[in-house]
């Protein structure tokens, strides 16, 4: 049973699914979001977007998590993208080398845009 403060939402737009990280991404959320993206992968969507406007905070099991999904998608020639990161992931993703592999960007919109202009 996942908490009430998590949350993993997800939506197709276009042959993007688009990842809604709600709460605190530890473990438990890390599982959750690993397996909406690998859900999506396995039923051919290739590129993903990862809003984390819901984001309050990302521990280092979590960060763990994300580059676990890096490494899936870029193994499976997807495309991968985040939006909506405050400033505190940001530095975080900045930090541990995710933003070297991953595109951020302010808004949804801009996200959906750069992968739908992806090959």
């Amino acid at each position: 049973m996942m908490s009430p403060h998590a949350t993993i939402r997800t939506r197709q737009e276009g042959d993007t699914q688009v990842v809604y990280v709600g709460g605190y991404l530890n473990s438990l959320l890390g599982e959750e979001v690993e397996r909406a993206v690998r859900s999506g992968f396995d039923s051919g969507c290739r590129k993903v977007l990862m809003n984390f406007g819901q984001t309050r905070l990302v521990n280092s099991i979590g960060i763990s998590f994300i580059i676990g999904i890096v490494e899936k998608v870029m193994e499976g020639e997807g495309k991968l993208a985040f939006c909506e990161v405050s400033r505190i992931n940001r530095d975080l993703f900045q930090v541990t080398g995710l933003s070297k592999y991953v595109r951020s960007f302010e808004t949804e919109k801009e996200g959906l845009e750069f992968l739908s202009g992806a090959a």
